[in-house]
């Protein structure tokens, strides 16, 4: 079965009686493991997709299914909770809480849906810290940090409760080559380790490390 599945969705929104398009009719379906980048040009839709495939907006017709489940059929809450057990997200602003530290950044999403006892959740923590490299900035906060370093602490908090599926919106963009590189072979390492992930961008770098690529505009009807 298909881990993640666009049937036909599209978006426009309405102004007055006119209606303006932010993603024409699309297809896609993502296996269980898959590295799938979408690319194309700025203006194609590429974040209103990923927005709609990762239930943060709903598409104006068509449908999205995760395992099977359509997400139109769920409430606002059961979306919310699928979005915070099941998905993490990495975009290209970090959206970072200023007044927490490292470490409440990265255990935020602990504090929503099913809940762990304290111990868990700091040995998580530690243990994802170690993995991006920052196990010395868990007390540190964000405006404190360079962008590779925020974007590292976004990437942690997207991992911490292990879903099996992430989304990447631009990862790489406001990043120099050093920390493009970085972020990317993580994101390469959580596919290796049965992780699902679905990226868009627009930087050729990037999109290599993609197990298979997609061009929004070739991707109409798609399957």
């Amino acid at each position: 079965m298909a881990l993640l599945e666009a049937d036909k969705v599209a978006r426009f929104f309405l102004s007055g009686n006119n209606s303006s398009p932010a993603l024409q009719e699309v297809s896609l379906t993502v296996q269980p493991g898959e590295f799938l980048v979408i690319t194309g040009p700025s203006g194609s839709g590429k974040s209103t997709l990923l927005n709609l495939l990762g239930g943060l907006d709903r598409p104006s017709r068509g449908e999205v299914r995760y395992k099977g489940q359509s997400l139109a059929a769920m409430s606002e809450g059961q979306v919310a909770l699928l979005r915070n057990i099941s998905f993490g997200f990495i975009f290209q602003t970090p959206h970072l809480l200023v007044d927490r530290t490292v470490a409440e950044n990265v255990t935020l999403p602990f504090h929503y849906g099913k809940p762990i006892t304290p111990g868990e959740m700091q040995r998580r923590c530690q243990e994802l810290l170690r993995y991006v490299d920052m196990a010395d900035m868990a007390g540190r906060y964000p405006d404190t940090l360079s962008g590779g370093e925020m974007q590292r602490v976004v990437f942690a908090r997207a991992l911490v409760r292990k879903p099996p599926l992430i989304f990447a919106d631009e990862p790489t963009g406001s990043l120099d080559a050093g920390n493009s590189e970085r972020i990317m072979k993580l994101l390469q390492e959580q596919t290796r380790q049965g992780c699902t992930v679905v990226m868009v961008s627009h930087d050729p770098e990037a999109v290599q490390y993609g197990s298979r690529v997609i061009r929004l505009e070739k991707i109409h009807s798609l399957r």
